[in-house]
């Protein structure tokens, strides 16, 4: 008799007076597991029938195998807890363990939180995703630019599909950066395309008093910008107040609850001009490469060039645990590789940082980028 078939039949003789039918529990987790399965069929044939990577019908099985094993283990568990103390109707009154009775409770409902039943929600979410491009997807590039694509086509009255393909522009350029090098190649401002020359731009704005109100103290400068990738031109004005050389800039400090006037530095005016350009779509195209110009993104891209092949792997402490850094710059992952499963507490912590498990390759991974290496820092052991 199995584990289960044993522990079931304890429970039942601890819990009624009538007879225990054999091949009971087993029936009950052959029906979940039928359910499962049609789930997983399910979700599989949406997947298929929308021409989704092979990689989300993989999920599928691995999370249906993992369903399995973990609603077995938690119905010996429950099983197990309800024959450690019989009920009240079979033992009587007279010296009835109370206390343990509620530690037994207590232990059923904390079973009834952990029921797998949510890796079903999981498995039905992969189906209805089908259509969704996840950054993890080996084919991610290649989709993204087919979608751009088929919109661009499209009527568009109400501005929909224009906001839908800047968003995923922006996808694409954290994904596949090398895809807006000719693009990026023609971006100017103001008919200057380098760090210094457009630095050198502060020197053509106006120092000015207040148009509405001349007799104030107060002191300000506009400088009127033109960004453009050789085909979109983006007029931007940057309008701060300064004292009246012009050479320190007026802000707020949170800290000190006062305002107060800090120098302007080359770094900081040559942020307050590309600040302008931020935003989404090619906006986002423009700023992420005036931003590479600056000194320390030059450097930060040297070292990196210079750095030995070996260093691409390191070692670093999640809750004690130890695990192998992986940037995989081919698969474009950044993956964690312990020795053996780590800890409820470590799982839930790469979890909540994007972290995802990858059976293929046995490590913990999520996109190999700035946000990635920030969530790496985030839970690492100081």
């Amino acid at each position: 008799m199995s584990t289960l078939e044993q522990n079931a039949r304890r429970a039942k003789e601890g819990m009624s007076f009538s007879d225990y039918r054999p091949g009971s529990a087993t029936a009950e987790y052959n029906e979940y597991c039928k359910e499962a399965e049609e789930v997983a069929n399910h979700a599989k044939e949406r997947l298929a029938k929308l021409g989704a990577p092979t990689e989300r019908s993989e999920k599928v099985d691995y999370l249906l195998e993992l369903y399995k094993k973990k609603k077995l283990s938690w119905m010996n568990d429950l099983y197990a807890n309800r024959a450690r103390v019989p009920s009240v109707l079979i033992t009587g009154p007279a010296n009835f363990p109370v206390r343990a009775k509620e530690r037994q409770n207590a232990r059923e409902d904390t079973l009834m939180e952990q029921d797998p039943d949510y890796i079903l929600s999981e498995i039905r979410g992969v189906g209805h995703n089908a259509k969704t491009i996840y950054s993890d997807d080996k084919d991610a590039v290649e989709r993204i630019k087919a979608k751009i694509e088929g919109l661009k086509g499209a009527p568009d009255p109400y501005g929909n599909k224009s906001a839908e393909i800047r968003r995923l522009k922006e996808r694409l350029l954290s994904l596949a950066p090398e895809e807006f090098a000719e693009q990026q190649a023609n971006i100017t401002v103001n008919g200057v395309n380098t760090y210094d020359e457009i630095v050198a731009l502060w020197d053509v704005g106006r120092i000015h008093k207040s148009a509405y109100d001349p007799e104030s103290p107060e002191f300000y400068y506009d400088l009127f910008l033109d960004f453009t990738d050789g085909k979109r031109h983006y007029k931007e004005m940057v309008s701060i107040q300064v004292d009246e050389a012009g050479k320190a800039m007026h802000r707020w400090n949170n800290d000190k609850r006062q305002s107060e006037f800090i120098p302007l530095t080359e770094t900081l005016k040559y942020n307050l001009i590309i600040s302008k350009i931020s935003g989404s779509g090619n906006k986002a195209v423009i700023y992420q490469h005036l931003k590479s110009l600056t000194p320390k993104a030059q450097e930060a891209k040297a070292a990196q060039a210079d750095a030995p092949e070996e260093a691409e792997a390191e070692t670093v402490t999640i809750n004690g645990e130890s695990a192998q850094v992986v940037r995989n710059k081919e698969e474009m992952r950044l993956q964690l590789i312990f020795e053996g499963k780590p800890s409820d507490e470590t799982r839930r912590a790469l979890k909540t940082n994007g972290f995802r498990w990858a059976p293929s390759c046995m490590a913990w991974q999520r996109l190999l980028n700035d946000n990635g290496g920030w969530a790496l820092k985030r839970i690492t052991d100081k």
